[in-house]
């Protein structure tokens, strides 16, 4: 059985065009597991000057609504699975929390993962600099096959 990483972020159009290079795999349904996986980067609590003055309600409510947003799975999840599943493909959904690139790295080798299909968006060399790129983090330091997917414009 082979093994595809498919990390996947909030873009749909990226989760779409990730699931379909799946899908165009020979013999996709009989001899691939997929797993899908969502990385949460972590959300840093305040520091110690904040939490001595406490918080205005406001404040809280925000922090609150923010974690919560954070602790679902966004639909690009969803709409891999469903894709997956109209494909007859095996998978599996995981979640975590960390740095992308890494918490992705890592998931390859505790999964067994013979390959990764990661999703890529077109950025200036302005954005890369400034931002940088789970992708780019990804292809540099993996052990193992990575293919990239550009998503249709979004």
């Amino acid at each position: 059985m082979y093994r595809v990483l498919l990390p996947i972020d909030d873009s749909e159009a990226r989760a779409r065009a990730q699931a379909e290079a799946v899908l165009e795999l020979p013999r996709a349904s009989d001899e691939i597991t997929v797993d899908v996986l969502h990385v949460h980067e972590e959300v840093s609590g305040p520091d110690a000057e904040w939490a001595a003055g406490g918080f205005s309600e406001e404040y809280a409510e925000q922090m609150d609504e923010n974690l919560r947003e954070r602790a679902s799975l966004p639909g690009a999840v969803e709409t891999v699975a469903e894709l997956l599943e109209e494909g007859g493909v095996d998978y599996e959904v995981h979640e975590s929390v960390g740095e992308p690139a890494e918490t992705i790295l890592a998931a390859a080798g505790e999964r067994d993962s013979d390959a990764i299909v990661i999703g890529i968006q077109k950025r200036s060399p302005v954005g890369k600099v400034l931002f940088g790129s789970v992708a780019q983090g990804v292809i540099l330091d993996s052990d193992r096959p990575v293919t990239t997917v550009p998503a249709a414009e979004e």
